[in-house]
């Protein structure tokens, strides 16, 4: 039986392409809708073409190799329409890789990229040199020539006061005699002028101090009843 390969394609370019310029390829390639465009371009492996033979599986190939695109081509399963069909229970031998095995065929692989980085200008320092000129601050000592040691048990601060000597001028000013009266210089005691008296009195205890019109009057008027009647 003629082997059958899968057209696959992950969203790699070929060498030199521009991204937009081989999706907008692609698209018309396949005809692909915006969702299907973005699902070859997510960089997770989709199968284009399944279970094809040789001849047809180069005609894809070389079509996106002229759109600018990367293909995979690998080896297909056999289907159900070129082998006789399987008992359900074969899918039972199916299981898991073993961690850190390689799932992925040779044609699969991306080649590694190395770059060569130029290190011959630069030197590895002994182990525990500092890595830099250390700061050095330099700062001028306060000059203390105008300083001098106090005695000891000497109270501090004991400077001399830099405010002017104030000599007021008394020669204007004689002692009073022992026994003087010194009564004149008291503060006078000005009461005012004495209030004009003569035209008021004093009521009587318990007199009526009010006129009429000051006085509150609490006596309320009886509401008119001329129209209300008892019924029989």
């Amino acid at each position: 039986m003629e082997p059958l390969y899968d057209v696959c394609f992950a969203g790699q370019l070929l060498d030199g392409q521009e991204l937009q310029s081989v999706r907008n390829k692609i698209q018309k390639l396949f005809k692909a809708n915006p969702e299907t465009l973005e699902k070859l371009f997510s960089g997770k492996t989709q199968i284009l073409k399944r279970g094809c033979d040789k001849a047809t599986a180069l005609k894809y190939k070389k079509a996106m190799e002229t759109a600018g695109a990367k293909p995979m081509i690998r080896a297909g399963e056999v289907t159900a329409d070129f082998a006789p069909s399987k008992p359900a229970a074969a899918e039972e031998s199916l299981a898991l890789a073993p961690v850190g095995a390689d799932v992925l065929r040779p044609e699969e692989r991306e080649a590694p990229t190395h770059t060569n980085v130029d290190v011959s200008h630069l030197d590895l320092a002994v182990a525990g040199s500092t890595l830099g000129e250390p700061i050095r601050v330099t700062q001028s000592a306060p000059d203390t020539s105008h300083l001098s040691m106090g005695e000891v048990g000497e109270d501090i601060p004991n400077l001399p006061g830099t405010a002017a000597d104030i000599t007021p001028d008394t020669r204007e000013i004689t002692l009073a005699p022992e026994g003087s009266d010194f009564s004149d210089c008291a503060a006078h005691n000005d009461a005012g002028p004495e209030p004009d008296l003569s035209a008021i009195e004093l009521a009587s205890p318990g007199a009526d101090v009010l006129e009429e019109q000051y006085k509150k009057n609490d006596k309320a008027s009886a509401p008119d009843t001329s129209h209300l009647s008892l019924d029989p």
